[in-house]
Formats: structure tokens, C-alpha cells, sequence
């Protein structure tokens, strides 16, 4: 049975969903271990700050990753399933350098990188799967943000 077009839309935006779930889990376990890794190599105590060259060495992992992926011949479906995790390290990562702000400039920096990235899509004219992840991130930031949710 051959699938029509608006069956296979669903199932791509589905696959987005679900892999980008997956990934923002995959991504926060590999934060957890890189931030606690590089406190134990420089000696602090779990009660203390994680430092700076933790989330550093994690965000490099990141750009390395995601320069590799989006370089790469794989189809669209699944770049646009892997750009929900980089794009949602770096609106955590603003939301907590911010935190002690306001939630509007936290909610204000998040849009800014959110239309950032929109623009630079419809400037390269990508697949309408890459706007999907892109805004689908935008209302989890969203989400965690008003509600809340630990991270």
C-alpha cells in the first residue's frame, strides 16, 4: 500500500516528535556526564557550581556532532529530527545563563534564536521539516519555561 502524501507528512512530523524527544534525552544524559566528568578531573565537590569548561566541552560536542550530521548526504526527515537537539541545548543553555532574569528576556532570547534560525531556513530554502522541528523546539522551550520543568 502506497502511502499518500498528507499520510506521509504525519508520519514525518511524528518521526520528528518522537526522535526529537529521544535526542533531547540523549543530549541532556551526555550534558550530565561531560559536566560531571570534567568536576571530578578538576577535583569539586558535587555540591559545588559545575564549571564553565564543562558546558564548554559539552557545547563542542554539540557543534562537532551537528556539523558532521547536517554535512552529511542524510535525508532531510532525519536532519530535521536531529536539528531538534542542538537547537534545544542552545535555548537551555540561554535559558540558564539567564536564569536570574526575567522570564520575558528569557522567553525574548529564545524568539530571537528561534527567528535566527527561521530565517537562515527560508534563506536556504530547506523542507518544510526543518520549519516543523524548529518550531516544535520553540513550544517545548516554550512549555518548560512557563510551566517550570526541571530539567
Amino acid at each position: 500500500m502506497k502511502l499518500k502524501p498528507y499520510q506521509k507528512n504525519i508520519l514525518s512530523a511524528l518521526v520528528i516528535i518522537i526522535g526529537g524527544f529521544i535526542l533531547f534525552n540523549i543530549a541532556f544524559l551526555l550534558a550530565a556526564l561531560v559536566i560531571n566528568a570534567t568536576m571530578r578531573v578538576l577535583g569539586m565537590a558535587q555540591h559545588e557550581a559545575p564549571s564553565m569548561v564543562g558546558r564548554v566541552l559539552f557545547l563542542i560536542l554539540i557543534i562537532l556532532s551537528s556539523w558532521f550530521v547536517f554535512r552529511s548526504k542524510l535525508k532531510d526527515l532525519i536532519k530535521a529530527t536531529f536539528l531538534t537537539m542542538p537547537l534545544m541545548v542552545v535555548l537551555v543553555m540561554a535559558g540558564i545563563s539567564l536564569y536570574q532574569q526575567a522570564k520575558w528576556m528569557v522567553a525574548g532570547t529564545g524568539a530571537v534564536i528561534i527567528f535566527a534560525v527561521l530565517y537562515y531556513l527560508y534563506k536556504k530554502k530547506l523542507s518544510w521539516l526543518y520549519y516543523f522541528s524548529t518550531l516544535y523546539v520553540a513550544v517545548v522551550a516554550l512549555c518548560v519555561m512557563l510551566f517550570n520543568v526541571e530539567i
